[in-house]
């Protein structure tokens, strides 16, 4: 059995925890026997939650194995369809681009950016100090 001083085990230890090595399945008397063992296995990804593991094995069981049950009508439309033209496409791009244009045709430009005109007009009140009364606005001291 190896002794160990205690600044040398709190050393050791404050490193074991830094480093998370509980995640991995170790213990800090397994660390201390191999230390530069186990701090490579710090640099490894900690292993999954039980729950994520189960999550995990649901997704690779229905998407990468190919194991989940599919109605037939499911795995028919799954296979993509390529009978359409590309020149349909491109017509169709165009005028959805076409209508867009059109739609900003009538709008006002300044300097080449669209400006939309205002619809709320300016109330100037004159100069706000001589139409000012602060005699309704003082309280009375008595009330």
């Amino acid at each position: 059995m190896t002794t160990y001083s205690d600044e040398t085990l709190e050393q050791y230890a404050d490193r074991f925890v830094q480093l998370r090595l509980a995640r991995h399945g170790v213990n800090l008397a397994q660390y201390l026997a191999n230390p530069v063992q186990f701090e490579r296995l710090a640099l490894e990804p900690e292993p999954l939650l039980p729950a994520q593991q189960a999550a995990v094995l649901r997704i690779w069981q229905r998407w990468d194995t190919g194991l989940a049950e599919q109605p037939v009508a499911a795995q028919e439309s799954s296979v993509p369809d390529w009978d359409w033209d590309w020149r349909d496409l491109l017509d169709r791009w165009h005028t959805e681009t076409e209508q867009a244009e059109r739609a900003v045709a009538r709008m006002q430009q300044r300097n080449g950016a669209y400006v939309e005109p205002l619809h709320h007009h300016r109330h100037n009140r004159g100069n706000a100090r001589t139409t000012a009364n602060f005699e309704r606005k003082q309280t009375r001291k008595g009330a």
